[in-house]
């Protein structure tokens, strides 16, 4: 008996690797005898094998502990994270603001900017022409000046200008009139010529100045002409080239278109 133990070979078979700790062997032993199973399970007559079932039990489930404190890390970086990105639209919330508070304070400086260039242009136009007037006025006045000194050393008819001339449509300017007035009286309104015939700033006769007033202007009828007013001369005036062009001003006419 103790001989068939020793020589006994113990083989284990895993039965079921699906069933947890599960583990059924077999053994067998040259006797010839039976051997009672200790489980209290039989044998078939005679079998000689001996069923051994061996149970192992399942290691206990391990249960990590959290690990509080990356779990803390974690949710303190969220709400760092979530406080600087409500800092961030804050901010461009306010960058929005101040562009926009920019753009206007911009529009607004143009604008003025803009304003100031266009008077500072109109100024300086303004100035042009006033230079230009004056200029032309200067040319005017010294072109009178070399004719009087012609026809003062020159003998003969001074008139140059025929009497049917047609008006130009656009009309003398303010300084082509005042260098006709110039040439007729020196600029003075209340002017009288050495024969008393001729008046004024222009130099009406008593007879044209009533033709040209009862035509045009009948409260001026029987005014002496260098009595009017400066501005109801320059109508008269203009209401005679209007009508006859500036043959009416024989000599002085050069001066008007």
């Amino acid at each position: 008996m103790a001989l068939a133990t020793l020589a006994a070979l113990p083989l284990f078979v895993l039965e079921d690797p699906s069933s947890p700790g599960a583990l059924t062997g077999t053994a067998s032993a040259a006797t010839s005898g039976s051997v009672a199973p200790t489980d209290g399970s039989v044998g078939g007559p005679g079998d000689g094998t001996v069923v051994v079932e061996l149970v192992v039990a399942a290691a206990p489930a391990v249960h990590h502990q959290p690990d509080v404190a990356r779990l803390s890390s974690r949710a303190e970086d969220w709400h760092l994270a979530r406080a600087g990105r409500e800092v961030q639209d804050r901010l461009a919330a306010v960058a929005r603001e101040h562009e926009a508070e920019a753009l206007a304070a911009a529009r607004l400086v143009a604008a003025d900017e803009y304003a100031e260039r266009e008077a500072l242009d109109a100024l300086l136009a303004a100035k042009r022409r006033e230079a230009e007037r004056e200029a032309e006025r200067k040319r005017l006045r010294e072109e009178e000046l070399r004719r009087r000194e012609e026809a003062m050393s020159t003998p003969g008819p001074t008139t140059t200008i025929p009497w049917d001339t047609q008006p130009h449509p656009d009309g003398p300017t303010d300084i082509q009139w005042e260098a006709l007035r110039f040439c007729e009286a020196t600029g003075d309104y209340t002017a009288v010529n050495p024969t008393g015939k001729y008046r004024g700033a222009y130099q009406f006769s008593r007879q044209t100045w009533d033709w040209i007033a009862g035509l045009y202007f009948e409260r001026l009828v029987g005014v002496d002409p260098a009595a009017a007013s400066p501005a109801d001369q320059d109508r008269m005036a203009q209401a005679l080239y209007d009508l006859r062009g500036r043959g009416q001003w024989p000599v002085c006419g050069r001066y008007l278109p």
